[in-house]
C-alpha cells in the first residue's frame, strides 16, 4: 500500500474527482483504523431520542435531528454546538440532509408531521415547507449532481420530488393535487393502501439518474429517473408496468411471491435503510426482522432456482417443471492481496489414492498439510479450516462460520471450505441460513461436481426450504449417480430419504384436497408486481448478528471511502462492524443503553458517529494499538466470546412474541427456550433478555 507522502504527491497531479477520492479512501479506509475503533466522546444538547445523523460534504459539521423537534449542527472535532435550529415541525424528526453546494448554510428536514422543510442556518429561519405527504416522512435524499432537487420517502407510498428554487404553498387536502410524485407504489402493487409504505430512498452518487426505494417489504426497487415523470398521487391500483423500473433486489429465499417467507417469526419484513457505496456499484439494505444484505449492481446475481417455467397467472404447481442450467458460482482468486497474504489457489479434485499416501505415521493435520502443499493451499488456510472444524464439533456454529469465511477469503477455490460452511449454516438455523447453505453447496459443486456431501446437502436445504419437488428430483438423480448406496431405514441417509419422500407425498395429497397449490401465501398483487418480485436479483453478501425489529429507522452504512466494511446499529444497543468481503463480524461497540439506530461514517476521516434512544451522539475513532487509551473507551468495546453471545441472543430476540414483551413490561419473568426453532440452535447460549423500549419510532 502506498504511503501518505506518495498518495499526496499523486493528488497534486489529479485531474479527475476519482483520483482525489482515491486519496481520501486510502486515508480513512485502513483496516487497522476500523478494527481499532473505540469511544471518542459524545455530543450533548438534545432532550429526546436522536433519530438521524448527517455529515456535511466536507466533513466539518455533523447534523442531527431529534424527538425534541430541533436540529443541531455540531463541530465534532471541538465537541460543541454550532447551531441549534428550531425546525417548526410538530412531530419527531426522522431525516436531515445538508443541501449540496450551499456552503453548509441550508438544511433539509423530514418529520412525523408529513412535512419536508428547508432551513437557513445562518438566519435561523425556515424558508420552505412542503406538506404534500399524507403520512410520516421517513427519509430524505439529495444528490450533488442535482443540488436544487431533493426527494422524500413517506408512508403514504410515494416518493416525491421537490425543487428548492420554486416556492410551494401546498397544505392539507390540497396536497392530493400536487404534481410532484415521482414514484407511487400504490399504482403497481395492488395491495391495500395502508400496507404500502415507503421507508427509505437513496440516489446513486455516481449515476445520479438511479434512485433506490425501500418499502414495507423485503424488496429494494431501483428506478431510472430519466424514464419517470412527475404526476399526482393515486389511490387506485393499476396494472400498468412502470417504465422506469430497472429491477428488484431481495434475498433469494424471499423472491418467490408464492413462498411462505414474507414473515420472520412475529415480525413483518421491511427495508428500513438503503445506501450506495461511493462508486455507485453496490447497494446495501437493512431488513427489519432479518439481516443486512449487499447487492452488486455491476454484477447482477440471479437467485438459485431449478425450474424455468413460471407464469404470474398460474400457481407454481400448474407449471411444468423444466430444469435450468445452474450458473457456475466458482469465485476467482483474490489477485489484489498484499504480498503478506499472496497465494495461489489451484486446488484440484482429491481422489482416494491421494489420501492413501498419508495413511501413517502422520497425524491428521500433517496429512492435510502435505496434501495442501500439493494443492497449493497455504498452511494458514488449513489452520483456519481445522479451527473451524473444532468449533463446529463444539456446536459453536457462528464462530466456525467465521473461520471458514476467513479461509474462503484467502482461498476462494477450495470446495471443502464451502461445503463445511454450508453444514455450519444448516445447523445454526438463523433466518436465511438454509438458503445460504444451499448457495454454498452449489458453489462447492461448481468447483467439484462429484462432491457427495455437497450433493446431499443441496437436497437437505431444498427440503428445509419447502422446495420438495426439487429436493425429490435431486434425490432421484443422486440415486442414479450412486446406485450402490441403499436407502435402508436403519441408516441416517435412508431415514432421511424416507422422510423426504413422505413429505412430498403429503404435499401432493394436500395440494389435491385443495384442488390446486395449497402452500402459496394469499396475495392480491398485480401480475407485473409478481413478475418483478419473482425475478428479483439475489444478494452478493449478507451480514448477520444484529437485531432490527423495534424501530423502522435503523441504518446500515459503508465504512471507508471504498466501503471495505459495513456497520449498523442494533436493538441490543451495540454497533456492529463487519468485513465486507468475508461477512465476518470484526468489531462491536456499546453505543446506547437501549437501541442504536443511526450510523454515519465521516466522508474523509476515520471517524464514526452513532445515535439512538439516548439523547446524545457518540463518536468513535481509532485508538492506539496495544494500549487501553483512555479509561472509558475499552468499557464500550465488546470483544471475544461476548460478540458471538450478543449475536446469538439477537436472533432469539427477533423471534419473541409481542405478547411476551408486554408481559415483561408488566414484570413477569419469561425465559425463551434455547433450542427454539430458528433461534440459533447453539448449545450453551442463554435466553435473550428483552429490554423495555424507552422510546419507539414506529
Amino acid at each position: 500500500m502506498d504511503n501518505i507522502s506518495r498518495l499526496t504527491a499523486k493528488r497534486q497531479y489529479a485531474i479527475h474527482d476519482w483520483q482525489d477520492r482515491q486519496l481520501t479512501g486510502s486515508l480513512n479506509g485502513f483496516s487497522s483504523h476500523v478494527e481499532r475503533l473505540g469511544y471518542g466522546g459524545q455530543l450533548e444538547g438534545h432532550s429526546g431520542c436522536v433519530n438521524c445523523l448527517e455529515w456535511s460534504a466536507d466533513g466539518s459539521l455533523l447534523a442531527s435531528g431529534s424527538d425534541d423537534l430541533s436540529a443541531i449542527i455540531w463541530d465534532p472535532f471541538l465537541r460543541k454546538t454550532v447551531v441549534q435550529m428550531p425546525t417548526g415541525h410538530t412531530g419527531n424528526i426522522f431525516s436531515v440532509k445538508f443541501v449540496p453546494f450551499s456552503d453548509n448554510c441550508h438544511l433539509l428536514s423530514g418529520a412525523e408531521d408529513g412535512e419536508v422543510r428547508l432551513h437557513n442556518l445562518r438566519h435561523l429561519e425556515t424558508t420552505q415547507a412542503w406538506g404534500c405527504n399524507h403520512k410520516r416522512v421517513k427519509r430524505i435524499a439529495t444528490s450533488s449532481h442535482k443540488p436544487h432537487l431533493c426527494w422524500s420517502a413517506a408512508e403514504d407510498g410515494c416518493i416525491r420530488q421537490f425543487d428548492i428554487r420554486e416556492p410551494h404553498t401546498c397544505q392539507g387536502e390540497s396536497a392530493a393535487g400536487c404534481r410532484n410524485v415521482l414514484i407511487d407504489l400504490k399504482r403497481t402493487s395492488g395491495k391495500p393502501s395502508d400496507t404500502i409504505q415507503c421507508k427509505c430512498v437513496a440516489v446513486n452518487p455516481v449515476r445520479s439518474e438511479q434512485i433506490a426505494v425501500g418499502a414495507l417489504d423485503a424488496f429494494v426497487r431501483l428506478y431510472d429517473m430519466r424514464m419517470l415523470s412527475l404526476d399526482r398521487s393515486s389511490k387506485e391500483p393499476s396494472n400498468v408496468v412502470s417504465p422506469g423500473c430497472i429491477g428488484y433486489f431481495t434475498p433469494g429465499q424471499i423472491s418467490n411471491p408464492y413462498s411462505t417467507s414474507s414473515k420472520r417469526g412475529y415480525n413483518t419484513l421491511a427495508t428500513t435503510y438503503i445506501a450506495f457505496n461511493s462508486e455507485g456499484t453496490e447497494l446495501l439494505a437493512n431488513l427489519s426482522g432479518e439481516h443486512i444484505y449487499l447487492y452488486r449492481l455491476d454484477s447482477l446475481r440471479a437467485p438459485l432456482r431449478y425450474f424455468s417455467s413460471f407464469s404470474v397467472k398460474k400457481d407454481p404447481s400448474e407449471c411444468e417443471p423444466v430444469y435450468m442450467s445452474i450458473p457456475s458460482y466458482a469465485p476467482r482468486c483474490n489477485t489484489t492481496a498484499s504480498a503478506k497474504n499472496a497465494r495461489t489457489c489451484t486446488h484440484t479434485h482429491t481422489h482416494a489414492r491421494d489420501f492413501a499416501k498419508f495413511s501413517s505415521p502422520h497425524t491428521h493435520v500433517e496429512r492435510l498439510l502435505c496434501l495442501s502443499e500439493e494443492a497449493n493451499i497455504s498452511e494458514e488456510v488449513v489452520r483456519l479450516k481445522e479451527h473451524g472444524n473444532m468449533l463446529y464439533k463444539e456446536k459453536s456454529w457462528t464462530a466456525s462460520i467465521q473461520q471458514y469465511s476467513a479461509a474462503i477469503d484467502l482461498c476462494p477455490q477450495w470446495h471443502v471450505l464451502y461445503s463445511n460452511r454450508a453444514l455450519a449454516y444448516f445447523n445454526r438455523k438463523w433466518d436465511g441460513d438454509f438458503y445460504a447453505s444451499l448457495r454454498d453447496s452449489e458453489t462447492a459443486l461448481s468447483l467439484k461436481p462429484t462432491h457427495k456431501k455437497s450433493l446431499q446437502r443441496r437436497i437437505y436445504c431444498l427440503h428445509k426450504l419447502e422446495r420438495l419437488e426439487e429436493a425429490e428430483r435431486f434425490l432421484n438423480c443422486y440415486r442414479e449417480a450412486f446406485p450402490g448406496e441403499e436407502g435402508e431405514e436403519d441408516t441416517h441417509w435412508g431415514k432421511y430419504e424416507m422422510e423426504l419422500r413422505r413429505a412430498v407425498t403429503e404435499a401432493i395429497a394436500f395440494t389435491a384436497c385443495r384442488n390446486g397449490f395449497g402452500r402459496h401465501r394469499s396475495t392480491n398483487l398485480m401480475d407485473w408486481e409478481v413478475s418483478k418480485q419473482y425475478g428479483a436479483y439475489d444478494y452478493q453478501q449478507r451480514f448477520c448478528g444484529h437485531c432490527n425489529t423495534h424501530t423502522d429507522i435503523k441504518e446500515a452504512s459503508f465504512l471507508g471511502e471504498r466501503g471495505q466494511y459495513v456497520a449498523a446499529g442494533s436493538d441490543d444497543g451495540n454497533v456492529y462492524v463487519w468485513h465486507k468481503e468475508s461477512g465476518n463480524l470484526v468489531r462491536m461497540l456499546a453505543g446506547d443503553e437501549s437501541i442504536v439506530n443511526c450510523i454515519q461514517w465521516h466522508p474523509s476521516a476515520p471517524l464514526l458517529a452513532s445515535s439512538g434512544i439516548e439523547n446524545v451522539v457518540r463518536l468513535w475513532e481509532p485508538k492506539p494499538p496495544g494500549t487501553n487509551g483512555l479509561s472509558q473507551p475499552q468499557e464500550r468495546v465488546v470483544t471475544g466470546a461476548d460478540m458471538f453471545k450478543s449475536s446469538q441472543e439477537n436472533q432469539k430476540r427477533m423471534k419473541v412474541d409481542p405478547f411476551e414483551v408486554m408481559l415483561r413490561r408488566m414484570g413477569f419473568q419469561i425465559r425463551m427456550s434455547a433450542n427454539q426453532e430458528g433461534g440459533g440452535g447453539e448449545e450453551g447460549a442463554e435466553a435473550a433478555s428483552i429490554d423495555p423500549m424507552a422510546c419507539r419510532q414506529s
